[in-house]
C-alpha cells in the first residue's frame, strides 16, 4: 500500500505513477486535508512518483524511496 497524507491544498489532484504509467488518481476534498491510498505490491511498484497538483497549476512531486506496507 502506498499512502500520501496531504494538507493545505484544497481540491488538489493526486496521482500515483509507476513505470507502467498513471495507475491511480484522486481529488482532495475542499478542506485541503486528505489521504490518498493506492494498494500495490513491491513487484508492481519498483518506481513510484506521487504528484500533487493545485487547481491553479502548482505541483509537488515525491519519488522513490516510498515505503510499502
Amino acid at each position: 500500500m502506498v499512502r500520501a497524507h496531504i494538507r493545505g491544498v484544497s481540491s488538489a489532484s493526486v496521482s500515483f505513477d509507476t513505470d507502467r504509467g498513471n495507475v491511480y488518481r484522486d481529488t482532495l476534498p475542499e478542506s485541503g486535508v486528505g489521504t490518498a491510498v493506492w494498494h500495490t505490491t513491491a513487484q508492481d511498484a519498483a518506481f513510484v512518483r506521487i504528484e500533487v497538483r493545485h487547481p491553479y497549476g502548482h505541483m509537488a512531486a515525491l519519488t522513490n524511496p516510498v515505503v510499502l506496507v
